[in-house]
């Protein structure tokens, strides 16, 4: 359910001087507005060489897939270092996580291939909602994957593997933070493909919009 992927992520609206009855019956009001709100992807118009790119939504948090040239894959997510690197999962390690800026981690997979949603469901060992595939320019392909992967190289120091989340991962520059969230660095992303994003980006809840579709869509119902 998406209400426990958001939960923790509406914690930051509650007053600590509240009951913890109060607390839990007003998270799970927030929860159930924003469980609604989606995250729409407007992909770039008009491309001189196109590349495939794949938005994964695992319910708690995206990842995104860049294909390489030689068709190969690479996957990246960012998140909380404790509680998504060390899978430090418990309810006090994802609140201090949305509370205070903690330290963040960058993750890393190489995948087989080929550019496709079966194949990458098939690879991928975390659970998957839903793919989206996004056709970019593969200049911006590139680019954001030479910035991502100079990012990994120089914090190899601090390298482990999540073995929940079959990937590695490397202690990221930028701190985790809710306004810099695994939700909004996957927009930052998207919008670095070219990309338009609309929504809040609060909760992983992704869906894709034609370009050439010109009505606005509302971002929550």
């Amino acid at each position: 359910m998406r209400f426990k992927a958001i939960r923790l992520q509406t914690l930051y609206l509650v007053p600590f001087s509240l009951s913890r009855e109060r607390k839990s019956l007003i998270i799970a009001l927030i929860g159930v507005l924003l469980g609604g709100c989606a995250n729409y992807v407007i992909p770039p118009k008009a491309l001189e060489e196109q590349r495939r790119v794949f938005l994964l939504d695992h319910g708690r948090h995206p990842s995104l897939v860049l294909s390489r040239a030689d068709s190969r894959l690479v996957r990246y997510a960012y998140g909380d270092w404790d509680y998504y690197a060390r899978g430090k999962t418990g309810f006090l390690q994802g609140a201090a996580a949305l509370l205070k800026p903690t330290t963040a981690a960058l993750g890393r997979r190489e995948l087989p291939g080929p550019p496709s949603a079966p194949a990458i469901r098939y690879q991928v060992k975390e659970g998957i909602e839903s793919i989206l595939m996004i056709l970019v320019e593969a200049d911006a392909v590139e680019q954001l994957q030479a910035a991502l992967e100079a990012i990994y190289s120089e914090n190899l120091n601090s390298l482990i593997y999540n073995a929940d989340y079959d990937m590695e991962f490397v202690k990221h520059p930028q701190p985790y933070t809710l306004g810099h969230n695994s939700n909004q660095v996957m927009a930052k992303w998207l919008e670095e493909l070219g990309c338009e994003v609309r929504g809040w980006n609060l909760s992983s809840h992704w869906r894709l919009q034609r370009p050439e579709a010109h009505r606005a869509h509302p971002t929550c119902g």
